[in-house]
C-alpha cells in the first residue's frame, strides 16, 4: 500500500476482523495537480478594485475555466461551472458579479442560491473574503435572519443577496422584499447544481418557472455551479428551461487521496463501518461516516458505542439547532467522528477531516465524489473507505474495483411534470397571482390547476383560475410551504411525552412507522403504536436502549392504474413502457430481526390491521416472454430475480440509491419498475432511457454469483415486500439469456396478465 497509516489499519483490521473475512479488498492512490492555467488578471476587462483586490488575495493569474467562465458571464450568457472541489469555482462566477455590481446601481443585483441555509451562511464568509475591498456588498436574506436584519436588508439591499429556494418559494407569496428582490437581480446563481435533481430539481424547475412569470419577460441569467454533474448542459436547461453554455475545469480535486474498498465479510455492514471509523479515531483521525437512511446513520451510532466511541448523528429529521451543535463540534474538534446522511455532503465547513467512510456505495458516482471531496482537503491527504457486504452491487464492485473507480457519472433527473410537485407550486401561483389565466400555462400546470378546484381551493370561469383565498392560504401555511418532498408529511409522537419527535413522508411513513415497527431517533429506540396515514400521525414509545432488533416490512404493491407517456422496443425485442402509475401499497406484516446477526432472515409476524396508501408515480412497464414448459411458481421466480436484478443495476445506470426505486412482477411476465417519489423522481425515465445497460449489468450479478439458486450477492433485497420468497437466479438467467440471443416467443398484450403481483 505504501502508507504507514494503510498499513496500520490493515493491521488492525485483520486482527479485528480475519475470522469473519473482513478486510482491504483494493486500494486506488488519486493524485491531482493544479488545473490548466491561463491568462493574468489583467488580460480581463475588471474595474482597477477587483483586480486588486484579487492581489491582495495572491491571485495574480486565472486558472482556463475561470477565464472561460468569467469572458461567458460576463458576455452575457447561462453558463454552467463544472469543476472538482477545491478549483476555484466560487471565485469564477463572484468575480464578474462584483464587476455588476460596482456598476449598477439597482439592489441586489444578483442572487446567490444555495441548497440549505447552513450552506449559504457557511459559504457567505468565503464571499466576503473574495470581495475583499468596499462598494460591494452581500447578505443573508432567510428563515432564520432575524427581524430587525431582514427589515434592515429590504431597505437597503446589498449587491449579492444569499438565500435558497425554499425562501424564492414562500417568498414569492408571502413576502415583498422577496419579489422585489426577484425583479431586481440580473443574475441568479444556483451553486451546489446536481443537488437540484429527483423530486428537489422538480420543485426548483417549478419556482423557476414562477420566478420567469413574476418577472414578465425579463428572464434573469442563470449560473449554475457544480463539482459533480454527468450531464450539465442537458440537466440544467431542464432545470432553468434556457439554453446554456457549459465550461469544464478538472473533474477531481487538488491533492493526494487514498480510497479503499473493505469488504465486510461475513459482520453486516454497520459492524464494519462502526469499528473501521473507531480505529481511525484511534489512530487519530477525525471521521466522517456516511449512510443514505435515517435509521441506519442511527444504528451505527449505536453501534459505534460498543466500541467505546461516541459518534454525533447528522441527518434531516432532526431539530436545525442539533444540526448546527454537531457541525459546530465537528468544525471545533469537539467531536471525533460523527455519522451523517447525505446531510453533510455538501461544502459545509466542518474544519479539517481526515478520513470518509461509506456505509455503502453512494447511489450514484456523483454523491461518491461529493462525498469523497470532504476528506483531505486544504492540501491534507485524505482517506476514503467503501465498505462492500452482501449486496449485489457489493459483489460486483469487489470482482470489478477498477469498474467502481473509473465509472462514468450518471446524468442527473427530474421529472418536470409531477403532479404532486406542480400541484403545490400551483396553488402558490393562484396566491402568487391572484388570477391566472390557463392559456399561458403548459398543460400539466393546468391539470394541476385543475385539481385545485376539484379541492375547492379554486374557481375556473372560462379560461381564468381564480384562488379561493381564505382556505388556499390556509392549506399553504399548513401543508404547503416545504419543497423538500412531494408525499404528506407524517409526524411522529412520543406516546407518554406528547412530544413530536420527527417527520417521514408518506409513503415511506407507512413502511417504516407500521404497528410494532422498530424506529430509531436520535440515538433512542422506538417502538411504532400505529400510523394513521388519513391524519398523518404515528405514535411510538420508547423501548430499552440495548434492544438488539430491527423491523423490516412485509408488503405488497399493485398498479392500480396506468396511462403510457411513450413507448419503444429495446435492441433485443422487449417492449417498454413509461408511465404515470397509479400504486397501492399495502403493509400486511413484518419481519423481526437482531442486527448482530447479518444474513437470517427474520421472524415473521403479521399485522391484524393492514396498513394502506395509495398514491401517483411514474414507472417502467416491460414485458418479458413466458416460458411456456414452467409452472406458474417457475415464471413467477425468474421474473422477480429479474427485477430485483435490475433495480440492482439502476444504481450504477442511474444513480438509484436503495429504496429509490421499488417493482412489481408478474408471473405473466410484466415487470413494473416505479419511482418511489410520489409523483416521480425522473429515475424511471432514465431507467427507460437507459435499460439495456442496465439489463446487462443484471446478467452479470446473476451469472458471475456463484450461489446455488439466490444470494444476498445477486438477487435478494433488504427492501424485498416478501422477504426474498419466490426468486430463482438461475431460470432468471435462463430467460434473460434467451432474450439476449433473441430467442423467444412473441410476448402477449401488456394488459394478459395472470396470477398475483410479486414485490
Amino acid at each position: 500500500m505504501h502508507d504507514p497509516l494503510l498499513e496500520e489499519l490493515s493491521i488492525l483490521i485483520k486482527r479485528a476482523w480475519s475470522g469473519a473475512g473482513a478486510g482491504i479488498r483494493h486500494v486506488y492512490v488519486e493524485e491531482t495537480g493544479e488545473p490548466e492555467p491561463g491568462p493574468g488578471i489583467e488580460d480581463l476587462d475588471l474595474p482597477e478594485p477587483v483586480i486588486e483586490a484579487l492581489r491582495n488575495r495572491g491571485i495574480r493569474r486565472l486558472y482556463r475555466f475561470q477565464y472561460e467562465a468569467i469572458k461567458k458571464i460576463m458576455d452575457g450568457y447561462n453558463v454552467v461551472i463544472v469543476a472538482g472541489t477545491g478549483t476555484g469555482k466560487t471565485e469564477a462566477f463572484l468575480i464578474p458579479l462584483i464587476k455588476l455590481g460596482l456598476e449598477t446601481r439597482m439592489k441586489p443585483v444578483s442572487l446567490l442560491l444555495y441548497p440549505t441555509k447552513a450552506l449559504a451562511r457557511d459559504q457567505l464568509a468565503r464571499i466576503h473574503g473574495v470581495l475583499g475591498f468596499g462598494g460591494v456588498t452581500a447578505a443573508v436574506y432567510d428563515g432564520d435572519t432575524p427581524s430587525k436584519e431582514r427589515r434592515r436588508i429590504s431597505r437597503e439591499p446589498p449587491h449579492i443577496l444569499v438565500t435558497n429556494p425554499d425562501m424564492i418559494h414562500v417568498g414569492l407569496v408571502l413576502s415583498n422584499p422577496i419579489r422585489s428582490f426577484i425583479r431586481s437581480a440580473r443574475i441568479m446563481v444556483f451553486d451546489e447544481l446536481h443537488v437540484y435533481e429527483g423530486v428537489l430539481g422538480a420543485h426548483v424547475r417549478a419556482i423557476i418557472e414562477r420566478i420567469k412569470r413574476h418577472r414578465r419577460g425579463r428572464t434573469p441569467q442563470f449560473i449554475g455551479v457544480s463539482a459533480t454533474i454527468g450531464n450539465p448542459k442537458e440537466h440544467a436547461e431542464a432545470l432553468f428551461s434556457s439554453p446554456v453554455e457549459v465550461v469544464e475545469g478538472p473533474r477531481r480535486r487538488k491533492g493526494t487521496a487514498y480510497h479503499v474498498l473493505v469488504s465486510a465479510g461475513k459482520l453486516s455492514r454497520w459492524t464494519v463501518a462502526a469499528g473501521l471509523a473507531s480505529m481511525l479515531i484511534d489512530l487519530g483521525l477525525r471521521v466522517l461516516v456516511f449512510t443514505d437512511s435515517q435509521q441506519m446513520a442511527e444504528l451505527v451510532a449505536r453501534i459505534a458505542k460498543s466500541y467505546g466511541k461516541q459518534l454525533l448523528v447528522h441527518r434531516a429529521g432532526l431539530k436545525p439547532e442539533d444540526r448546527r451543535a454537531v457541525e459546530h463540534k465537528l468544525r471545533t474538534g469537539e467531536a471525533q467522528g460523527v455519522v451523517a446522511t447525505p446531510t453533510l455532503e455538501l461544502g459545509i465547513d466542518i474544519g479539517y477531516l481526515d478520513a470518509v467512510v461509506m456505509v455503502a456505495p453512494p447511489p450514484s458516482f456523483a454523491k461518491y465524489l461529493q462525498r469523497a471531496g470532504r476528506a483531505g482537503r486544504r492540501g491534507r491527504t485524505g482517506y476514503i473507505f467503501t465498505i462492500l457486504s452482501d449486496d449485489p452491487i457489493d459483489a460486483y464492485y469487489e470482482r470489478n474495483p477498477e469498474r467502481f473507480y473509473n465509472q462514468e457519472i450518471p446524468p442527473s433527473y427530474l421529472e418536470p411534470d409531477n403532479e404532486e410537485v406542480l400541484k403545490i407550486h400551483g396553488l402558490a401561483l393562484l396566491l402568487q397571482e391572484r388570477v391566472v389565466f390557463g392559456r399561458y400555462l403548459r398543460d400539466p400546470w393546468r391539470r394541476a390547476l385543475d385539481s385545485l378546484v376539484y379541492e375547492r381551493l379554486a374557481v375556473k370561469i372560462a379560461d381564468r383560475y381564480i384562488v379561493n383565498w381564505r382556505p388556499a392560504f390556509k392549506i399553504f401555511r399548513e401543508n404547503y410551504m416545504s419543497i423538500r418532498g412531494a408525499g404528506p408529511q407524517v409526524r411522529i409522537i412520543d406516546r407518554e411525552t406528547g412530544e413530536v419527535i420527527g417527520y417521514r413522508e408518506l409513503p415511506q411513513a407507512i413502511l417504516d412507522l407500521h404497528k410494532d415497527a422498530i424506529y430509531l431517533c436520535s440515538g433512542k429506540i422506538y417502538e411504532s403504536l400505529g400510523i394513521d396515514p388519513v391524519k398523518r400521525v404515528a405514535y411510538v414509545r420508547r423501548l430499552p436502549d440495548d434492544t438488539p432488533y430491527y423491523t423490516r416490512p412485509l408488503y405488497s404493491v399493485d398498479v392500480v392504474d396506468y396511462d403510457i407517456i411513450m413507448e419503444r422496443t429495446t435492441s433485443r425485442g422487449i417492449p417498454l413502457a413509461y408511465a404515470r402509475a397509479a400504486l397501492k401499497i399495502v403493509v400486511e406484516g413484518y419481519v423481526l430481526r437482531n442486527y448482530y446477526e447479518a444474513g437470517k432472515k427474520g421472524i415473521k409476524n403479521w399485522l391484524d390491521e393492514p396498513v394502506s396508501y395509495s398514491y401517483v408515480t411514474r414507472a417502467v412497464f416491460a414485458k418479458y416472454p413466458v416460458n411456456e414448459e414452467w409452472d406458474w411458481m417457475s415464471n413467477a421466480e425468474a421474473f422477480h430475480a429479474i427485477e430485483h436484478a435490475v433495480i440492482s443495476a439502476a444504481r450504477p445506470v442511474c444513480g438509484a440509491g436503495l429504496g429509490d426505486m421499488g417493482g412489481i412482477s408478474y408471473p405473466s411476465g410484466d415487470i413494473v419498475f416505479y419511482d418511489a417519489a410520489p409523483g416521480g423522481s425522473g429515475l424511471a425515465r432514465l431507467l427507460y432511457d437507459r435499460y439495456e445497460k442496465a439489463e446487462d449489468i443484471a446478467y452479470e450479478i446473476m451469472a458471475r454469483c456463484d450461489c446455488l439458486d439466490g444470494c444476498p450477492r445477486c438477487i435478494y433485497s433488504p427492501y424485498c415486500g416478501n422477504n426474498n420468497q419466490v426468486l430463482s437466479r438461475t431460470k432468471a438467467l435462463y430467460m434473460l439469456g434467451l432474450v439476449r440471443k433473441n430467442k423467444y416467443r412473441l410476448p402477449a398484450p401488456l394488459e394478459d396478465r395472470y396470477g398475483k403481483a410479486i414485490v
